[in-house]
């Protein structure tokens, strides 16, 4: 029987990016709709500071340090001896000094807020919700970060798992039973018109060595023949390797970086402009191999596509509908050679493979996903 009563859900948010975050901003946005939400989220200075604008958000600051004071010294000493809390933190692989307040503070949120569902977002905000013994949706977004933590997560605890994929709900839990909803990290589909005189390439998200960026520019040295837009974060470690190393793509406009903040929403339209979207993984970088970045079908690529954008993007499990639905071209590796038959590809076809970018974009539209969930949500006894 579905309640009539508002339900109070917090979502527990891992990492600083929430702002580039459209799983999570759509979640919220759908589930406002029927219920009270409030997001706790973390802010770090200096590498991602954008804000989400519009929501109910409670940040903190991350607090981790690497040196602590003699008076914490004591406390860590006191907590790792006699609070069963931090013994269990510790055994599990966190160190305290970087963790502690984090814990604590989502410990107070649960227990202050009386919220009637909890969302946590990755297997670290699982993990405090199990040592809390709080009863948990659980949201896999990234794979990898806290994989550890899985043999000693009470099962029993999460009511249901809202993940991108099949293959990556049986990477994390193989055969295991729990109520599961497959739900891309896609746009709402909307009906569009697919605009003519498209120029450029596009390479969406952050601005860094893991997503293929430097390849890219090795490209555009090569093959000076079409400028690339960056529509992102570009870390400051990042803009200065660019100033430094890239001068020249600056000078001649086949760097384009654009950082101006942009809703959501209107990230599907930024991107229509585009002639080809990029969407790579540089498997050079060792935390890359792991299977999250294989099994991951990027937002950025949905965007592309309900943008009406052909792809280009790397060859991966996650990526493989591309090739199936024929709305882009999948290259072996990163190389400026193969970057280059793909764009010739593209281009040789490139009528067919737009046609196909609304069709895969409706099939994967986030709202069709999602429902299954929120009529979960609503039908919830209180």
């Amino acid at each position: 029987m579905q309640s009539t009563q508002r339900q109070r859900i917090i979502i527990l948010f891992a990492g600083t990016h929430l702002a580039y975050s459209p799983t999570i901003t759509q979640l919220y946005d759908a589930l406002s709709e029927t219920t009270d939400v409030t997001i706790l989220a973390e802010t770090f200075p200096g590498f991602i500071d954008e804000k989400l604008e519009g929501r109910q958000v409670d940040y903190f600051e991350n607090n981790g340090k690497s040196k602590i004071s003699l008076s914490e010294k004591l406390i860590y000493f006191y907590l790792r001896r006699f609070n069963a809390h931090a013994i269990k933190l510790e055994a599990a692989g966190f160190k305290l000094k970087m963790e502690w307040a984090h814990f604590m503070l989502v410990k107070n949120t649960l227990q202050k807020g009386h919220y009637d569902r909890v969302i946590a977002v990755d297997l670290h905000n699982l993990f405090y919700c199990s040592l809390l013994g709080r009863h948990a949706d659980f949201i896999s977004l990234e794979l990898g970060i806290g994989e550890n933590l899985l043999p000693i997560i009470k099962k029993e605890l999460i009511d249901a798992v809202i993940i991108q994929t099949e293959p990556r709900y049986e990477y994390l839990f193989k055969d295991a039973q729990l109520r599961k909803f497959i739900i891309p990290n896609s746009p709402v589909f909307e009906e569009r018109e697919i605009k003519k005189n498209k120029k450029g390439l596009v390479y969406g998200g952050t601005a860094w060595d893991p997503f293929g960026f430097y390849h890219c520019l090795e490209y555009l040295k090569k093959y000076p023949d079409t400028p690339m837009t960056v529509r992102g974060a570009v870390p400051a470690a990042e803009r200065t390797r660019i100033h430094e190393e890239y001068p020249e793509l600056l000078a001649q406009k086949l760097l384009i970086i654009d950082e101006t903040y942009l809703e959501n929403d209107k990230v599907v339209d930024y991107f229509s402009q585009f002639e080809i979207g990029i969407c790579f993984y540089n498997f050079d970088v060792e935390w890359i191999r792991h299977f999250n970045y294989r099994s991951a079908p990027s937002g950025k690529l949905f965007k592309y596509l309900a943008a009406g954008v052909p792809v280009l993007a790397i060859d991966i499990i996650g990526f493989k509908f591309i090739d199936e639905m024929q709305c882009g071209v999948l290259i072996p590796d990163l190389r400026p050679e193969s970057i280059r038959a793909g764009i010739e590809q593209l281009r040789s076809r490139y009528a067919f493979y737009e046609s196909n970018t609304m069709a895969a974009a409706k099939h994967f539209s986030f709202d069709k996903a999602l429902q299954p969930y929120l009529n979960y949500v609503n039908n919830y006894e209180l």
